[in-house]
């Protein structure tokens, strides 16, 4: 009998766990039939975790190539990354393929032609720019700001986007990129390219994995390059991976380029010590470096009131973080935050009134909520008893509780 109720327990802690867990963020299939390249092109759309909370909130579109294949560890990874703030949450439109070396060769090479036919770059292109985009920007809520994401023969077409339509994507990722096709034609248009003085408004990610021949030799070459460019406006990181290989690289890279890519947001110190007049102002100087209109990150307002608090301007940090909450309303983060600001001030019966936002926000947002619980626990230890018969009465893990 005892091992039958062990069994019928354990059941149900298994489903209870089914019940409560739910994937984060949305997974759409989408598709649109190109004209430009005569044939339906497959996509898959992953749409951020808050993305159905806060319908006026819109954001950048990372496209991505070979897409089938890369679609689900930039998506884990994207989602994992922006629930520590070390990411900005992004729609991703994942491209599937029909015709992988003829869409990301920018030159015909007769000498890869058991790859399948070469050369059709500037017409995939084309499409993305005249088809592609228009029609995400219809179905989904985009800000404008896009990023170029390929890995191989996807990474030369990186390469090939920022140096042919730097104007096209305001960043662009490139793993372990083919730089060495047609004997390596982008290089040379690479130096022509970085030569001309015109301002460079983009970000460019590239990596290499443990590799040797043609892809180091040509990689080390655009390295060089990289290293003596001069235009303005144009920030880059590259790294070497160690211990990693040609397949692995986009896997290992996308984390770092998502990592990277948030480091050109973020404020500095000066612009963090003016508050909220200093976050509109770090923030309007990006909207016009990348020519498009963005709004101040989550992190922006979280490292300006914590320069308050440093400072000892504890109002100036709750003002910030009840902007921060304006602007995100369904951001679980926010509402801690703010508690724990108003308890610093002794002020528990707000603190306590922020946290039962937080844990119904938490709800929403389909995250961890322990640490809420355990400080709110902590509040309500330092506050004299509550008679239930006069104080809001609640339930919390099946136990009837007094609320403030």
């Amino acid at each position: 009998m005892k091992k039958v109720i062990v069994f019928i327990f354990t059941l149900c802690f298994i489903f209870n766990l089914s019940a409560d867990a739910s994937e984060r963020g949305t997974t759409i299939e989408d598709g649109i039939y190109s004209s430009i390249l005569s044939e339906q092109r497959g996509l898959l759309i992953h749409l951020p975790n808050a993305y159905h909370l806060n319908k006026s909130q819109t954001y950048p579109v990372l496209y991505l190539t070979d897409g089938l294949r890369n679609f689900k560890h930039a998506a884990g990874t994207l989602d994992l990354l922006t629930q520590s703030d070390h990411a900005k949450e992004m729609i991703i439109v994942a491209i599937k393929n029909t015709h992988r070396t003829r869409d990301f060769t920018p030159t015909y090479d007769e000498s890869y032609n058991q790859w399948g036919v070469s050369g059709g770059a500037d017409n995939f292109l084309d499409f993305i720019e005249k088809e592609l985009i228009p029609h995400i920007n219809k179905r989904y809520r985009s800000n404008g700001f896009k990023v170029l994401s390929g890995h191989s023969l996807g990474g030369l077409l990186s390469i090939y986007a920022l140096q042919t339509r730097p104007q096209l994507f305001q960043a662009y990722f490139a793993f372990s990129p083919s730089l060495w096709w047609h004997k390596g034609k982008v290089l040379k248009q690479a130096h022509t390219f970085y030569k001309q003085k015109k301002n460079l408004n983009n970000y460019l990610y590239l990596n290499l994995a443990d590799e040797t021949g043609h892809m180091l030799s040509s990689f080390e070459q655009y390295r060089e390059l990289l290293g003596n460019q001069t235009r303005l406006g144009f920030d880059y990181d590259l790294e070497f991976i160690k211990d990693e290989n040609h397949s692995t690289s986009a896997m290992v890279g996308q984390n770092r380029a998502y990592v990277e890519l948030f480091e050109q947001f973020k404020c500095s110190p000066d612009f963090a010590a003016l508050g909220l007049t200093g976050i509109d102002a770090c923030y309007a100087q990006l909207s016009k470096q990348y020519g498009v209109n963005l709004k101040p990150d989550y992190l922006a307002y979280r490292y300006a009131a914590k320069k308050a608090i440093k400072d000892k301007r504890y109002a100036d940090a709750i003002d910030i973080y009840t902007q921060l909450i304006s602007t995100y309303p369904t951001r679980t983060d926010a509402y801690f935050r703010l508690a724990y600001l108003y308890e610093g001030k002794g002020d528990n019966t707000l603190a306590i009134k922020t946290l039962d936002k937080a844990l119904k926000i938490s709800l929403k947002e389909n995250v961890e909520n322990n640490k809420i619980k355990t400080f709110r626990a902590h509040i309500m230890a330092k506050l004299p008893k509550q008679n239930c018969e006069t104080a809001k009465v609640y339930v919390e893990n099946g136990k009837t509780k007094c609320a403030l």
